[in-house]
């Protein structure tokens, strides 16, 4: 029996297909029964031959394992390193004004991008020198950054206060100083990393040209090895959200028709690829104009040599390198300049090179013991790219080899596939034995500091949102892009051992929950139901959109019976007064309580959840909890053991992030 603390359950409604009092797990009777999925292909005489097929999926941010038979990634600890108790008694010996900062309330947000991975792969990438949680470590909001402050005496005539830049882009940082001047006492300054590249000229050749440079990755970004980066083809991209969408989404066709042989490894329903973007050739540009790199040096052939590590490479072998190679190559392709929150090495090595007094002080302040607060609210606050960091110290100007030393790779983006390659390779008016594979990539955008509603997209969606609003200007003045642009994608098939790959398969009943990003791999599922006459029917699709007018994807394109399968919950829709309608996701899955305890039930049964952990993942999970404690008349803690059994044989499966 559950414990008289824990939280009772969400009480489920009664609709006709949710009994909360009937236990037995039994399919849904004809009434309520999902008809047979036709077999028959829908295709409109009118559409171009060019054209995607309509389809019903968004993109997947995922990270991979090592092997194509491999478990699922592993999120890493990210335990705080102090106990709260000892800092709240540190910070109570600290000076009333000193403390009352430390409560003030800003927005934060995570520091990093958390990176899902088995423990064996992040020693893989960091070495061992680094942790898991050194790599995320982030604020932990316990006021340790407050336990040295400056406490000058501002009221004394020889106290000059340190005049920050006048510019835009230090605004746009919001640093709080505090009262700092330029003979202020700073210890703890993180020490000038060391340089661990350098560049020797090569005598005069030809080099790869800079429209080259922009299009295809250089040989040795090999994140697949022994396999290179293959550069696809776009074969068709088009826009899915309407006017008015809260976020853009993009579907691509990419031709991966002359993709090589990989060993009989080949592309898998609910699969993902790589994508390997480049920097936006702008901010590459305005990187280097802040560095002042003349421009007849920026793809002059150079040899890079370094001392270790992996860099420029993402998954080679720890060890000294030469290649051959240009500038521009390296901030195109290996250097993250606009993803990644600075860190203490990158703010010391600008400090070193500033020449302006005051601009020097604040960036040693910013890497001392006492300005770690106002390096905190720095690093959380929303992501800042390089230039933007330059442009607020303008008077800083470290050599390229000493900033490329401090800076991120540059890593490969994931997203799922949003179709059976199969299928899609075998559709009709598609020429030759072309093959082809599908995704979606929802375009990420965040203020930008350049001026009043300016904004910037993330690496990977904003470089292929680029070249789809490329493909789709030129389709619209009558240009065929496949013939004139010849638009690539670096991409690469990878490691496809994500759990949505390794678990689909099988006869029996389903439940697809999704919501935004994690419809995509779900359109695949379907797409391979429908091929096989066995197994095209018992299976239910439960969307999540915003507003189904703008943001439903691949709408009225999931077969004949698409009304019948799908269930869309918008969560802007004005919920009625005095009836039972869904807002949410997980509202959809109580009210469909009937169903998912027949199928987690069922022989070969499985559900399957995709998107966002935070609210929608977390709610489903509850509700999934709530229909067994009140279907298996289950405790809490029986029924979470009840799905974590089920997710250990297969029949669970939640990628989430």
């Amino acid at each position: 029996m559950a414990s008289s603390t824990a939280a009772p359950p969400h009480q489920l409604p009664h609709t006709a297909t949710s009994h909360p009092d009937d236990p037995i797990p039994c399919e849904p009777p004809p009434s309520r029964a999902v008809p047979q999925l036709s077999l028959r292909a829908r295709r409109d005489p009118s559409q171009p031959e060019h054209t995607s097929p309509r389809s019903a999926g968004e993109s997947m941010r995922w990270s991979p394992n090592s092997s194509d038979d491999s478990e699922a990634p592993l999120t890493p600890s990210t335990e705080p390193d102090h106990a709260v108790e000892e800092i709240v008694d540190r910070l109570e010996a600290l000076p009333t004004a000193a403390v009352s900062v430390a409560v003030q309330a800003r927005p934060r947000r995570a520091s990093t991008t958390l990176i899902s991975d088995s423990p064996a792969d992040i020693q893989k990438i960091l070495g061992s020198g680094e942790t898991a949680t050194k790599l995320i470590s982030q604020c932990c909001g316990g006021g340790c950054c407050l336990l040295k402050t400056l406490q000058p005496d501002t009221s004394a005539a020889s106290f000059v206060p340190v005049v920050v830049p006048d510019n835009a882009a230090f605004r746009s940082l919001g640093v709080k100083l505090g009262p700092l001047a330029l003979d202020s006492e700073l210890t703890d300054v993180t020490e000038l990393p060391a340089v661990h590249m350098s560049f020797e000229a090569l005598p005069s050749q030809p080099g790869a040209g800079v429209a080259d440079v922009r299009k295809t990755p250089p040989q040795y970004v090999q994140p697949h090895p022994p396999y290179d980066v293959f550069s696809a083809p776009l074969y068709h991209a088009r826009e899915l959200t309407k006017p008015g969408a809260e976020k853009r989404t993009m579907h691509f066709d990419i031709d991966v028709t002359d993709y090589p042989d990989e060993g009989g490894v080949d592309f898998k329903v609910g699969g993902a690829i790589g994508i390997c973007p480049p920097n936006p050739s702008e901010m590459v540009d305005e990187l280097f104009d802040l560095l002042g790199v003349p421009r007849f040096v920026r793809d002059k052939p150079v040899t890079l040599k370094t001392k270790g590590g992996r860099w420029p490479t993402i998954w080679g072998d720890d060890r000294a390198r030469e290649l051959r190679t240009t500038r521009r190559e390296l901030l195109t392709w290996c250097a993250d300049i606009q993803s990644s929150p600075p860190t203490k090495k990158l703010v010391r090595v600008m400090a070193e090179y500033a020449e302006a007094p005051n601009e020097k002080k604040v960036l040693e302040y910013l890497c001392s013991a006492q300005g770690q607060a106002a390096f905190c609210d720095l690093r959380t606050t929303s992501h800042l790219t390089i230039p933007q960091m330059l442009s607020a110290f303008p008077s800083a100007k470290p050599p390229l080899p000493a900033l490329l030393s401090v800076l991120t790779q540059l890593m490969p983006r994931f997203y799922s596939l949003s179709n059976d390659p199969h299928i899609s390779s075998a559709r009709p008016g598609l020429p030759g034995t072309r093959r082809l594979i599908e995704m979606a990539v929802t375009v990420h955008e965040t203020p930008d500091w350049h001026g009043p509603g300016a904004t910037r997209t993330g690496v990977g969606s904003g470089f292929m949102e680029r070249i789809a609003q490329q493909f789709i200007a030129a389709e619209q003045q009558g240009i065929d892009p496949r013939e004139v642009l010849d638009l690539r994608v670096p991409m690469f098939r990878g490691l496809m051992a994500n759990p949505l790959s390794k678990q689909f398969g099988g006869e029996g009943p389903m439940v697809l929950i999704g919501a935004g990003v994690g419809m995509a791999p779900f359109r695949g599922f379907i797409l391979n139901r429908l091929k096989n006459a066995n197994c095209a029917n018992k299976i239910w699709l439960i969307q999540g959109v915003r507003d189904s007018m703008l943001d439903e994807l691949y709408s009225g394109e999931l077969g004949d019976h698409e009304r019948e399968i799908k269930k869309v919950v918008q969560s802007r829709k004005t919920r009625v007064t005095g009836q039972t309608e869904a807002k949410y996701v997980q509202d959809e899955v109580r009210m469909q309580a009937d169903i998912v305890w027949f199928v987690i039930n069922a022989l070969d049964g499985r559900i399957f959840v995709c998107g966002s952990s935070k609210g929608m993942g977390e709610g489903v999970e509850e509700a999934l909890i709530d229909i067994t404690m009140q279907k298996g008349n289950l405790s809490r803690e029986q029924a979470h053991e009840f799905w974590a059994n089920k997710k250990n044989d297969g029949q669970y499966i939640a990628e989430t992030w």
